[in-house]
């Protein structure tokens, strides 16, 4: 699209979600695609899954770019946390590594059962190919090629805090940390 046709359609999404909450933000990302367009929208919609309080959600988490001038548009799928205590930091992310493995593209989150009768169909959709856990940071990894999945992202930050949540985490900062020495 030339620059002229993003200006109207920034206004006309502009139009769309003032007022509509974060799922028309996350539509928005997607109906973007990989353009620097969703990354405007995605640091827009990840800050809005932030709990006043408690859960914060940095607007560069998962961020969408590109790693250097002229390579192709990709997500960071990597979610960090912040807490005083990362003990339990590392248990929520330990916790929701399986869960996170069930979380597709279109952002549903299937049980690890139901997972698996998707993964034998003939063309599945996307699920990262695998989930890692980084105890030092802490920090939980999904390997998602380089694709761009805002729905599965939207998920995937809502699995962490959940997860989080039930370690006992009420305050912590979610974020990506800087991948740009990659």
């Amino acid at each position: 699209m030339a620059d002229m046709e993003w200006e109207h359609a920034r206004d006309l999404f502009e139009q769309a979600v003032r007022g509509s909450g974060p799922q028309m933000l996350w539509r928005v990302v997607e109906a973007c695609g990989a353009t620097a367009e969703a990354a405007f929208w995605m640091r827009r919609a990840a800050a809005s899954e932030s709990e006043p309080g408690g859960i914060s959600v940095d607007p560069d988490v998962l961020r969408i770019g590109t790693s250097r001038p002229g390579s192709a548009f990709h997500q960071d799928f990597t979610i960090a946390v912040g807490s005083d205590d990362p003990a339990r930091a590392v248990a929520a992310l330990t916790a929701a590594e399986p869960r996170l493995m069930c979380v597709f593209e279109d952002g549903s989150e299937l049980s690890p059962e139901e997972a698996e009768d998707v993964w034998d169909d003939d063309r599945p959709p996307y699920s990262p190919s695998y989930v890692t856990v980084d105890t030092e940071v802490p920090c939980v990894r999904m390997d998602c090629k380089g694709g761009v999945f805002p729905q599965m992202a939207r998920t995937a930050l809502r699995v962490v805090a959940d997860e989080l949540r039930k370690a006992g985490v009420q305050r912590a900062r979610l974020f990506s940390p800087d991948c740009s020495n990659e």
